[in-house]
């Protein structure tokens, strides 16, 4: 016990018990008009220093402006502590305090913009309402806008809270596209390939296709301009009426950069597995080499990196411009040629020569040749054979044998030497 309580000395009797003092009334509201501020609900979405009411006794949300609070979710009379971290007692009150005007929303136009809808292309700065609160689309994580909700957890990322509104926004206004000649440029075609600053119209409204690596959207289906998924690739610039003008017909590129003598093969899936460093293919005017890189030329037998496709660079170098088709070649001749190539071809050919070449080849071939050869070798063969031929040779050996034969021989000649 002495560890928690210290003895001040024996007593007798009872301590008077003091009369208890009364609840502490606030000071009264005196600022601005008379009357008590909007009572609270519990769930509300209060901004800092917002005020509310509750049993006669007036409450200030505790808080940084713009930044996430709790004066939503803790009453002010909520005895487990956690109101002293959500609002501020700040005097008491009676009735109600007159309302006042409606609040204008942002941009200096009365009234709320629309409502955000999921899936729709927001762009940076882009403002919506929420549940009759403004937000503003982020410069930085505008990419999420279309699909975070303002107001959650997520959207706080993606959107700004810059304040309430009520009612609706005048329309503003069609804008119009800064364009060098008037009208509409040429409406967007699913077939075709864009690049980086290209414009087409879609339903009025001009779109710009954006710099690399974003233009490799451009031509991919599922973000067309206008769609779910065009803020990835394409730029809304503004509306058009009517056609711009067309432009002189474009000119051949340098000489440097011309294949005057037509355009190759084209580029054919069913042709994935001939493509080799050094592969020239066509694709829309253009000649296209395979890369001689041991590593790089492997993508030239893959679909996915064809000349018509966004990572076509990492497969083919993109050589010059054509035009045309290339002339066939000569038809072959029926007879051969009267000199040999420099060169073996690389595979024999379909049938052997009726004729023995002329010079021996450089390794003998694994089976004797059908005929033997006009001319005996000039060296005898490695090793003699084991049994003796059935005839005897035209010309007798130089030396005697070592061994007599097993046989006299029938010539009347005697030997040099005895025996």
């Amino acid at each position: 016990a002495t560890v928690a309580w210290t003895s001040l000395g024996a007593c007798s009797g009872t301590a008077a018990v003091p009369a208890p003092t009364a609840k502490p009334t606030p000071a009264k509201v005196t600022e601005g008009s008379g009357g008590c501020p909007q009572a609270f609900a519990l769930g509300t979405e209060y901004e800092a220093d917002e005020r509310v009411s509750l049993n006669g006794i007036v409450y200030k949300c505790f808080g940084t402006v713009g930044a996430p609070n709790w004066c939503g979710t803790y009453s002010p009379e909520d005895e487990s502590g956690a109101a002293a971290a959500a609002w501020t007692v700040v005097g008491s009150c009676s009735g109600v305090i007159p309302p006042t005007k409606a609040p204008s929303g942002a941009g200096g136009n009365p009234g709320c913009p629309k409502a955000w809808v999921s899936g729709t292309a927001y762009e940076a700065l882009d403002q919506v309402q929420v549940d009759g609160m403004i937000y503003e689309c982020d410069e930085i994580y505008y990419g999420h806008c279309p699909y975070r909700e303002p107001g959650t957890v997520p959207g706080d990322e993606s959107w700004t809270k810059k304040g309430k509104c009520e009612g609706t926004l005048a329309p503003t206004t069609a804008p119009s596209v800064p364009l060098d000649a008037p009208g509409c440029p040429a409406a967007f075609s699913a077939s075709a390939t864009y690049e980086g600053g290209d414009s087409v119209e879609v339903g009025g409204v001009v779109y710009e296709c954006k710099a690399w690596p974003y233009s490799a959207f451009c031509s991919l289906t599922n973000f067309e301009p206008g769609s779910d998924n065009s803020d990835l690739g394409w730029i809304k610039k503004g509306g058009c009426d009517g056609t711009i003008a067309p432009t002189s017909s474009p000119t051949k590129p340098p000489a440097e950069l011309y294949y005057d003598t037509g355009c190759h093969h084209p580029w054919l899936a069913s042709d994935l597995d001939t493509y080799v460093p050094g592969t020239r293919v066509s694709y829309n005017n253009y000649v296209f080499e395979c890369k001689s890189d041991i590593h790089y030329s492997k993508f030239c037998k893959q679909a996915a990196y064809s000349p018509s496709g966004i990572y076509w660079s990492l497969a083919w170098n993109k050589i010059a411009w054509c035009e045309g088709t290339m002339a066939p070649t000569s038809t072959p001749s029926a007879e051969p040629s009267l000199t040999p190539s420099a060169e073996p071809s690389l595979k024999p050919s379909a049938s052997p020569s009726d004729e023995p070449s002329l010079k021996p080849s450089a390794s003998p071939s694994d089976e004797p040749s059908l005929k033997p050869s006009a001319e005996p070798s000039l060296k005898p063969s490695a090793e003699p054979s084991l049994e003796p031929s059935l005839k005897p040779s035209d010309e007798p050996s130089l030396e005697p044998t070592l061994k007599p034969s097993s046989s006299p021989s029938t010539t009347q000649m005697p030997s040099d030497k005895p025996n």
